[in-house]
């Protein structure tokens, strides 16, 4: 979530794609799929409503208004998911949900564990089990369907996260667990300490993910789900609102979005830094062109982009109005046109399409040392 607190949010209206915008009603959205969260039987929309821009609005009518026009086009996937104002989006999604008397069988609420935002700044076991006391209490429910760890603790045993997780889960209090920004490395571990335990293993991770952050979710995540059933849910700062605009400030953002990946960098110095800015808008116009061709704005193009990706089996969107949460659902109208060739194109502008490196052997290394002769 770290990118999400380096930019800048801008709000106003995002027209989109005008067929979607009319026919929002009662329904699912055409091009909204259902999926099993990882190798679970939790079943979730592709698209969940995050907070960031949605919960936390002062006004209390259109945050109603946002939070139903979802679930009346079959989004059933609420996400709190923004750090400072995480308190105050539960307790105004709880009051919603509490209003609109939905079943509980018809929503699953995810929430996050901010442990590195908290005075103490550290995880444990005390900390686990007040932060989803916390929790309960905000949202006025008997139990939350998901709860993730944001960030690893370093000083805090991955025995004890494992542990006060299981006996949440015992309890009732919550259904499973998850992590976001954790590197594969100690997903993994903490999944085997788990089954080591007896314990309930984590079920998803929350990455992010866009055309300029990509390694992860290409590289990793997919392999992670084949061994170890591991979900993903993907998020941006893109689909979380903050890249909703004019044209002008969109394509000013994503800009920047694409400098800081690092990808487009010629040099340290203020030249090189120039011309990296240069290459990183020039692939940002390109861009533009592509979702001016398809009637799109380029917020709308990413925002496929990242649903077409099915390593991913939820994309968390957020909107500070109904216009713009139109906008970010009207994404789903482009999914049928995201073909192998728009995608080689989308390749070929961004020129950043991650490739593991390939596998060398000890005994391989040892003869490129002996200039190709096996060692006597």
């Amino acid at each position: 979530m770290d990118a999400m607190e380096d930019m800048e949010v801008f709000t106003g209206s995002n027209p989109g794609l005008a067929p979607v915008c009319q026919v929002l009603g009662r329904g699912t959205l055409p091009g909204l799929k259902y999926r099993h969260l990882g190798k679970s039987g939790l079943k979730v929309s592709s698209i969940a409503l995050g907070s960031l821009k949605s919960f936390s609005n002062d006004d209390s009518e259109l945050n109603e208004e946002i939070v139903t026009l979802a679930f009346e086009n079959g989004i059933n996937f609420f996400d709190i998911s923004e750090p400072f104002t995480s308190q105050k989006a539960e307790i105004e999604l709880g009051r919603i949900i509490k209003k609109k008397g939905w079943s509980r069988r018809q929503f699953t609420v995810a929430t996050k564990i901010y442990w590195d935002k908290t005075e103490d700044r550290a995880l444990s076991r005390k900390e686990i089990l007040e932060s989803v006391k916390d929790s309960l209490e905000n949202l006025q429910l008997d139990y939350i369907d998901l709860v993730i760890i944001h960030k690893n603790d370093s000083h805090c045993p991955l025995e004890e996260v494992v542990k006060a997780i299981n006996f949440l889960i015992t309890t009732g209090k919550i259904l499973y667990w998850g992590t976001a920004k954790w590197s594969p490395v100690e997903i993994f571990e903490s999944f085997s300490i788990a089954r080591a335990m007896n314990c309930v293993t984590p079920l998803c991770e929350y990455a992010e993910y866009h055309p300029f952050h990509r390694e992860k979710v290409e590289l990793y995540m997919a392999e992670l789900y084949n061994k170890v059933g591991l979900g993903l849910i993907t998020w941006s700062p893109v689909s979380l609102g903050l890249v909703l605009g004019t044209s002008e400030e969109q394509t000013q953002l994503v800009t920047k979005l694409a400098f800081k990946s690092g990808k487009y960098k010629v040099g340290q110095d203020a030249n090189g830094i120039h011309e990296g800015i240069h290459v990183a808008s020039h692939t940002v116009k390109q861009l533009e062109m592509i979702s001016e061709r398809f009637g799109c704005t380029l917020s709308q193009l990413l925002v496929c982009w990242s649903l077409r990706n099915n390593t991913s089996q939820v994309v968390v969107v957020s909107a500070s109005s109904l216009e713009q949460l139109t906008s970010q659902l009207s994404s789903l109208q482009l999914l049928s046109k995201m073909n192998s060739c728009l995608l080689e194109e989308m390749d070929r502008i961004l020129g950043n399409k991650p490739t593991r490196q390939p596998m060398v052997s000890t005994l391989q290394q040892r003869w490129t040392a002996t200039g190709g002769v096996p060692p006597q």
